[in-house]
């Protein structure tokens, strides 16, 4: 199992560059990996899954369905909007089309999560009348209270 090291300061370097004497010197051979940015937050991972249930919810309301085709339904179905779908076939689609050399929304920092909901948002409510904006930590707490109250 991988360890992750946040490098931000003078003095977290020095304390890596120990780290990564101590390790190799116990196993030498060893394999890096290292990301740039701030990556995104828990409460942005939370966010982004509200959003999706949100577009979720617009998009059923407003009568957008999600189509299946297959031969052997040999006619079109249409189901409901899941989070979970919007997250695979809209967040996803429009990440990979934003940053091609990511795979998962944990590979994103902080402003580019921003920059895909943005842009997801953006384009739904200029095609479809679909407005949803990135919760902010003040929404998911109040809905949370909400929820338990």
């Amino acid at each position: 199992m991988g360890e992750a090291y946040t490098v931000n300061s003078e003095s977290k370097k020095e304390s890596f560059k120990e780290f990564v004497d101590e390790l190799y010197t116990k196993k030498p051979y060893i394999t890096f990996t290292y990301q740039h940015g701030k990556p995104r937050t828990p409460a942005q991972n939370n966010a982004m899954h509200v959003f999706c249930q949100q577009i979720a919810d617009r998009c059923n309301a407003a009568g957008y369905w999600y189509t299946v085709s297959s031969q052997i339904l040999k006619a079109d179905i249409e189901t409901p909007w899941t989070k979970e779908r919007v997250k695979k076939l809209m967040w996803m689609a429009v990440q990979q089309a934003m940053y091609p050399d990511t795979t998962s929304t944990r590979d994103l920092t902080t402003e580019q999560m921003v920059l895909v909901a943005d842009t997801l948002a953006l384009h739904l409510s200029e095609t479809h009348d679909i407005y949803v904006k990135f919760p902010t930590k003040d929404d998911i707490d109040g809905n949370k209270a909400r929820r338990s109250g």
